[in-house]
């Protein structure tokens, strides 16, 4: 039986109408007894945004719709300020990914209407407070002090497919809690064990979710849908089990969705979620998502590593083997998800042609037990358990990082692949170490790099003494 905590109100919604979405974003809040007070903390999806031009403009939270869900907070219940929040992808500013997607803009906006002080942040830039969580991967975590010290947290996920757990939602929102220190532990075999352990200091009170355009492919650099839905909730599972209907998924095709069930944590079936608003039933439900069809090669666009090199005609080949010593199991959430990444963001800078003219580049993930033959070229060894025997190589690259995430990549092998890389282009490039000083003299002036450095010497180094 349905609780009112496994509440959903799915609402049809067309277009990013500001006004419509805060209407519809009052009533939810009406219908499920929300009202926000004190201090909030708003966490959008702004997990990448490029030159929208290049990259698109669906890897993030809509501005106009975090926009009309601030005015509407600021205007209910007993809020004193908003604090708006997030972390984006390892390796870049937050503060460069706002500009990009229009957030500087549309807070500017919400500032004019809103009834309380809106202030728009950089987690990685704030001060952090250290909160327990006892989970199995973080028995500790620290968090932006704006976050751990919130009275409410409402968290506006986008709806999007995921090249490694299939889907992202409000669940999985949590990984942009953590900087990069902390969210590079153990993004690896063990990232869906994370990803629930953030539930014990991520768990947000109101949940706004993007699925108004839907995005298909590699979260970083997805295809638009037109899904034309708002759903919102209490319980990020009940919203997270209807967002992974809508894209044709079951319970066990979301991984990290599997784990929190498995640990406790509920709604532990969809059948148990209470649909409301303009769609009630799961068959209305499963008729509604016919829009996103076909799940055609679009839909899973750089999920699988091996069909997309193929699909492009690329001479670059792809090894990948168990992360363990003595065999076993491949890790398919660590650098994998990487690599996935840094090539989807080469197909959209330097287009899908460029990959037939590609070098023909080897790159090793886990340990192989068959000798790597480099045909001449570049064979790079990405992440720590990489292992291989390699021969007739030009030269034979390591990142030994666990987990190589798609910066690395770029920063270290991307000029050597054969293809427009676009740190090379002084249009990418120049932003980007602009908002990277920028951002540090933040960290300096607001004492976060001496906060880093106090626990450095109070936590590691005596130890080390």
């Amino acid at each position: 039986m349905a609780s009112d905590d496994f509440r959903v109100i799915v609402m049809r919604c067309e277009a990013y109408d500001r006004d419509e979405i805060e209407g519809l974003v009052r009533n939810g809040m009406r219908v499920l007894g929300f009202r926000p007070r004190g201090k909030v903390f708003v966490k959008p999806n702004v997990v990448f945004a490029g030159d929208p031009e290049v990259f698109g403009t669906h890897a993030y939270t809509n501005p106009t719709l975090t926009e009309a869900c601030v005015v509407a907070l600021s205007q209910a219940g007993s809020t004193r300020r908003i604090d708006i929040g997030e972390k984006c992808a390892v390796g870049f500013p937050t503060r460069h990914c706002y500009r990009n997607a229009g957030y500087d803009k549309a807070v500017a906006r919400a500032r004019k209407r809103a009834s309380c002080k809106v202030g728009l942040h950089c987690m990685e830039e704030d001060l952090r407070d250290t909160v327990f969580v006892g989970g199995r991967v973080h028995d500790t975590l620290r968090l932006s002090r704006r976050l751990a010290r919130a009275d409410v947290k409402v968290y506006l996920p986008k709806l999007k497919c995921h090249c490694v757990s299939n889907m992202t939602g409000a669940v999985k929102l949590n990984v942009g809690i953590c900087s990069d220190d902390d969210r590079s532990i153990r993004h690896d075999f063990l990232l869906n064990e994370k990803i629930v352990d953030l539930l014990a200091v991520g768990w947000p009170d109101f949940i706004v979710m993007d699925a108004i355009d839907v995005g298909v492919g590699n979260e970083a650099f997805p295809y638009p849908r037109k899904l034309g839905l708002l759903l919102m909730g209490t319980n990020p599972i009940a919203v997270d089990l209807v967002g992974a209907r809508l894209l044709g998924f079951e319970l066990d095709d979301v991984p990290y969705l599997r784990a929190a069930v498995d640990r406790g944590y509920r709604p532990g079936s969809i059948d148990d979620v209470a649909l409301e608003g303009d769609i009630t039933s799961l068959s209305a439900l499963d008729e509604h998502a016919k829009r996103l069809l076909p799940y055609d090669d679009a839909f899973t666009a750089w999920h699988d590593v091996h069909r997309e090199l193929e699909r492009l005609g690329s001479p670059m080949r792809f090894r990948w083997g168990p992360y363990g010593a003595t065999g076993g199991e491949l890790c398919k959430t660590g650098c994998v998800m990487g690599l996935k990444m840094f090539l989807a963001s080469f197909e959209r800078f330097s287009g899908p042609e460029a990959f037939a003219q590609a070098k023909p580049v080897t790159f090793v993930i886990g340990r192989q037990n068959e000798e790597v033959d480099g045909g001449g070229q570049d064979v790079f060894l990405l992440g720590s358990c990489a292992r291989a025997e390699v021969r007739n190589a030009k030269h034979v690259v390591r990142i030994d990082k666990c987990f190589t995430t798609a910066s690395d990549m770029t920063m270290q092998i991307g000029h050597r692949l054969g293809m427009p890389s676009p740190l090379t282009q002084p249009a990418v490039s120049l932003p980007l170490v602009g908002d990277m000083a920028r951002a540090a003299w933040r960290k300096t002036v607001g004492m976060r790099y001496l906060q880093d450095v106090g626990r450095f010497a109070t936590k590691q180094l005596i130890r080390r003494v």
